[in-house]
């Protein structure tokens, strides 16, 4: 775990009050911790940006008013990095603003398990019509499957070892070292990519078999194109639904309003967004996004997006994202990419659950968990925490599915929450 101080010990440090450091935290312009006693406490890698802080009065004034964190103003050099990981996290954002409930806001008290659930309780998951609406006659099962399956191979993969726990609020609340996120920090960034790009590209054959995937971008493409639009009306729900095309008006995809979001509880902690705002953010974000190079008739959603950062962060920004190590800044940006691929491999597999049925899901489930998970020690040791594990449960919580898999047993104590 990135070493930490306590706030008291940073007030006298740099000569900030504690009252200013907590609002600092409230606006999620530096990382805190928190102990068992409550007790707050600051990461070391912070205080650099303190330091700068301490010695420049009015940058201590106009620091609340300004949409974009500090570093773009002290550290020209993570320009690029700043705008993915700023569009990234804007986006996990629009998860938890828009799924999360009334308790979870105000207590911003956000937990991916209980998201995942009140995001399913809202969806209300149809397999009958999803099969009817999405799945055609040239559909491939058997590329589903195996797209379904290299889905959940990266998704496990990038998340080893599990770190990030259910917490995706604010507080990075004592995370466990990742060795491979200390030394390989851009094959994070990498495996999560890969992982959404099979569940994308799983997506493609329940309509149509030929596309190739030998060229590499050829599924994203076709989805965005020929099946983005039918998949928003039944499973990829706000923020999943929103695209940018070049000469269509801007509209928002909001499909709803909730009386919470008038409320300062319910905006996000960095800049005081509303969803409104953030929605508008993002959109830009896909604008700008696509005018560096894009193909007239691309479509932009956030498929693409993590495209583009796998590709810088494999070529161009590779040794900015060295030079970041593990920093608040990687592990935030971990987080946000767990959170998107967590909800993106759930609606992949209602899709399966759909296409399928239960019981062939529930075989495809059971002998993926029994060759890879349950006979793997360090994988068995993470039962509770390994994603594809915790949606299953919270299926047959929600009595989206009648069984469990033979055998499905839990070797320890259970973290996981149910509503």
């Amino acid at each position: 775990m990135a070493e930490a101080k306590s706030l008291k010990h940073v007030s006298r440090k740099f000569n900030l009050s504690e009252s200013f450091l907590r609002k600092l935290i409230k606006h999620n312009l530096i990382d805190f911790t928190s102990g068992k006693n409550g007790q707050l406490s600051l990461f070391l890698y912070d205080f650099p940006r303190l330091r700068l802080l301490s010695q420049d009065k009015k940058y201590q004034k106009d620091i609340f008013e300004r949409r974009k964190h500090f570093l773009y103003e002290y550290h020209p050099e993570l320009t690029d990095y700043l705008e993915f990981h700023d569009s990234i996290d804007r986006f996990a954002w629009l998860i938890k603003l828009r799924y999360a409930n009334r308790v979870m806001l105000q207590n911003k008290r956000y937990r991916i398990d209980l998201l995942f659930q009140l995001f399913l309780k809202e969806l209300n998951y149809d397999p009958i019509k999803v099969k009817r609406n999405l799945v055609t006659s040239h559909a491939s099962r058997k590329k589903i499957r195996f797209h379904l399956l290299q889905g959940w191979y990266n998704e496990i993969s990038a998340g080893y070892p599990f770190s990030q726990d259910f917490n995706i609020s604010s507080s990075l609340d004592w995370i466990e070292d990742d060795a491979e996120l200390i030394l390989f920090p851009s094959w994070k960034i990498i495996k999560y990519y890969y992982s959404i790009y099979s569940y994308y590209t799983s997506l493609v054959f329940t309509e149509n078999s030929e596309v190739s995937t030998i060229e590499h971008r050829k599924p994203s493409i076709y989805f965005n194109r020929h099946q983005l639009d039918k998949y928003s009306r039944l499973l990829f729900k706000f923020p999943f639904n929103i695209y940018y095309r070049k000469g269509e008006k801007r509209k928002s995809f909001l499909e709803t309003t909730k009386r919470e979001w008038q409320f300062l509880y319910s905006r996000c902690p960095r800049d005081q967004r509303t969803i409104h705002e953030l929605e508008n953010d993002y959109f830009s974000d896909l604008v700008r996004i696509f005018e560096h190079g894009s193909n007239q008739r691309d479509i932009m959603t956030i498929l693409d997006v993590l495209y583009k950062f796998r590709i810088w962060s494999n070529y161009r920004g590779i040794e900015t994202i060295t030079a970041l190590k593990q920093g608040g800044l990687l592990l935030f940006l971990e987080r946000n990419l767990y959170t998107i691929c967590f909800f993106v491999g759930g609606l992949v597999e209602l899709m399966a659950l759909s296409i399928f049925g239960e019981d062939d899901f529930r075989h495809i489930f059971s002998d993926f968990y029994y060759n890879y998970i349950q006979d793997n020690e360090l994988l068995n040791a993470k039962w509770y925490k390994v994603p594809q594990i915790t949606r299953y449960r919270i299926y047959r919580h929600l009595e989206i599915v009648r069984r469990n898999p033979k055998g499905f047993k839990a070797p320890s104590k259970d973290d996981l929450e149910f509503l």
